[in-house]
């Protein structure tokens, strides 16, 4: 007779090879695979965000180069992303525009985006600063620009395109009040061809004068390791879930789906079915 050991084994290995079994071990190992790759794009935009971090901050540490100069050596706005400028022109209050729905030390209102032509003509959208959500009537005479030829500092930030969903700018007319710092949907309503990325300044203000500066824009990596971590633990726990119930399962000895019953122990040997 077969070793009770080798007969437990063969019995545990039909289980696992019964059709209905497989298809289970195949439904979770999908499900991990699932989430691990999930984890890993995750994990791959963090590692975008940190180089993106990176080459920021490296960016705004450079000295300050003029903004003329700067274009007259590269016309790739990416290399130009977060650079410290400097540009000297006048500013066009009267095509002056708010952008809506934006925070400063946790209150709500607005940023002021007004165009700054340089000495070439070339009109660049320049942000100067924060207001209360009450002044959304450009021009605003409560936070004027500063009148005649000056010259500003601040960092190139890139241009934001009209997304694919939520709130849009609309496509046609003069707009006051924007959603986005659009220069190429602001472009069509500004005298020139307007510069296709955004000045943020960077000197301060007198305290307490409008518009408030922003300062340099904050760097964080989002919540891209907090997910990540969160598919990989999905994975694991998908399959240790089914580990454990796999083990359960085998020890009951009730998993054989191959149309086989097994009799109890104490069953008698003939009839199959206890007779009292």
């Amino acid at each position: 007779m077969p070793a009770p050991t080798a007969v437990r084994l063969s019995a545990m290995l039909r289980t696992l090879l019964a059709p209905r079994m497989l298809l289970s071990h195949l439904l979770v190992l999908v499900v991990a695979a699932g989430c691990v790759t999930a984890g890993l794009w995750q994990w791959d935009r963090l590692q975008q965000a940190r180089d993106h971090n990176a080459l920021t901050e490296q960016q705004m540490a450079a000295a300050p180069v003029t903004l003329d100069e700067l274009t007259a050596r590269t016309v790739d706005t990416e290399e130009l992303e977060y650079r410290r400028v400097e540009a000297t022109g006048t500013f066009r209050a009267e095509e002056e525009v708010v952008q809506r729905n934006q925070s400063h030390q946790g209150n709500q209102g607005l940023y002021v985006l007004t165009p700054f032509e340089l000495a070439d003509g070339t009109p660049v959208l320049v942000l100067r600063g924060w207001v209360p959500a009450g002044f959304d009537e450009p021009p605003l005479d409560q936070a004027p620009p500063p009148s005649g030829e000056v010259t500003v500092t601040g960092l190139l930030e890139p241009s934001v395109p009209q997304p694919g969903f939520g709130a849009q700018d609309p496509e046609e007319g003069t707009l006051e009040r924007v959603f986005h710092a659009d220069t190429e949907r602001l472009d069509r309503q500004v005298e020139g061809e307007l510069f296709p990325m955004v000045l943020r300044l960077q000197e301060p203000g007198p305290d307490g004068e409008l518009p408030l500066r922003l300062g340099d824009p904050e760097l964080d990596e989002a919540n891209h390791l907090s997910y990540a971590l969160q598919w990989f633990s999905f994975a694991l726990l998908a399959l240790a879930t089914y580990g454990v119930w796999l083990v359960r399962r085998l020890r009951r000895g009730d998993g054989a789906d191959d149309g086989t019953v097994t009799a109890p122990a104490d069953a008698p040997a003939t009839g199959g079915v206890p007779t009292g």
